[in-house]
């Protein structure tokens, strides 16, 4: 039931259950922020890419976030990919694969595809479940 009424295992409101959901986002954006300090002081400190400590070895590293231009970088890649020359080894002779396979290779190669348009695939008329294994379901609560 919803408003003032007792729900769930811990006889508490929905109100009550927002209340303490958003107050534990908080903390956990506290925590966030406090994180990233300590990473900086970290860097900031560390003279060498590896310590040891008594935790165990401490890895500093860099990581750059990108804004790819994903439609321009695939048009590239397929015309490089169009252009590969591939030679026998043992024949010395120029072989010969169709397009497709040669772009579709260079593809898998160089992206890696983290998720799909499960809608977009829908119009293609794939099924989303016939190319992946689903292992959870999360389910999620949106306070606006």
């Amino acid at each position: 039931m919803v408003g003032d009424v007792m729900i769930g295992e811990h006889d508490l409101t929905v109100e009550e259950l927002t209340e303490q959901l958003l107050d534990t986002r908080e903390r956990i954006a506290q925590l966030r922020d406090h994180e990233r300090m300590l990473v900086g002081e970290i860097h900031a400190t560390a003279t060498q890419r590896k310590t040891e400590t008594r935790f165990g070895v401490v890895e500093v590293s860099k990581r750059r976030n990108r804004r790819w231009d994903h439609d321009e970088l695939v048009r590239h890649l397929t015309r490089v990919a169009m252009d590969r020359r591939e030679v026998d080894p043992a024949t010395g002779e120029l072989l010969s694969r169709p397009t497709w396979e040669v772009v579709t290779e260079a593809l898998i190669d160089c992206a890696g595809i983290g998720y799909w348009r499960i809608g977009k695939l829908k119009d293609y008329g794939l099924d989303p479940d016939e190319f992946a294994e689903t292992t959870s379901d999360t389910q999620t609560v949106q306070v606006r």
